[in-house]
C-alpha cells in the first residue's frame, strides 16, 4: 500500500480504467524523497522544546510572556507541523505512475482540488530512457524514466521513480509486445 514499486498491484484501480486493462506496474516517487517535507515537519515538531533553551540564553524571562500567548503559539505551530505533513504525504501518495496492458497512466495530484491525469497508449511509445543523477540516487536507486511518445500525445516522465533503468526497460517491453516484437517473436523454431 506503502510502497514505490509493485508489479502486478491487487485491489488496484485508477479513474478511467477499462474493465479488462490490468496494471502492470504502480510507482511512486521513491520514498526517500519525502525527506524534503519530513525534516522541516521534524524541525517544526521540535521548536517549542527549544524555546525555553533561547530564551535562557538570551537572559530573556519566559514567564513575562502570558499564558495564552504561549498556547497560541504550539496551537499555530502543531497545526503547521499537521499541515506540512499531510500535504507532503498527499503528495507523494497520490502522484503514481501505472503501467497497463494497454496504457502508461501518469496521474499528478496538486491539491484536494485539482488532479491531472495524462495517458498515452502503449502503442503510441517510441522510446524510453531513464537518468540517475546525484548522490542519494546512486545510493537509493532512484530516478527519472522520460517515455517519448507519437504523434501529437505528450511526453510523459515519470521523476523520481525506484529502479528507474528497469522501469524504461519494462516499459518498452511492453510496448514491443503490443507491436508483436516481444522477445518470444525473435526467437525462431528449429
Amino acid at each position: 500500500m506503502f510502497t514505490a514499486y509493485v508489479e502486478h498491484p491487487t485491489d488496484c484501480s485508477f479513474e478511467g480504467q477499462d474493465n479488462d486493462e490490468k496494471i502492470l506496474l504502480l510507482l511512486r516517487a521513491h520514498p526517500i524523497t519525502n525527506l524534503k517535507w519530513i525534516i522541516p515537519a521534524v524541525l517544526l515538531f521540535l521548536v517549542p522544546f527549544f524555546v525555553p533553551l533561547v530564551f535562557q540564553f538570551l537572559h530573556l524571562d519566559l514567564s513575562t510572556i502570558p499564558q495564552t500567548f504561549e498556547i497560541v503559539f504550539l496551537i499555530i505551530n502543531y497545526l503547521l507541523v499537521l499541515i506540512i505533513t499531510f500535504e507532503g504525504f498527499l503528495n507523494w501518495y497520490f502522484n503514481v505512475y501505472i503501467v497497463t496492458e494497454k496504457n502508461l497512466v501518469d496521474i499528478d495530484f496538486h491539491s484536494l482540488l485539482f488532479k491531472n491525469i495524462d495517458v498515452a497508449p502503449l502503442r503510441n511509445i517510441e522510446d524510453t530512457a531513464s537518468s540517475m543523477g546525484g548522490i542519494l540516487n546512486s545510493i537509493f536507486h532512484y530516478g527519472n524514466v522520460f517515455i517519448q511518445t507519437a504523434g501529437a500525445s505528450r511526453n510523459i516522465d515519470f521523476h523520481s521513480v525506484p529502479r528507474p533503468h528497469h522501469v524504461a526497460d519494462f516499459i518498452l517491453d511492453e510496448a514491443h509486445k503490443i507491436y508483436g516484437r516481444g522477445r518470444d517473436a525473435y526467437h525462431h523454431p528449429d
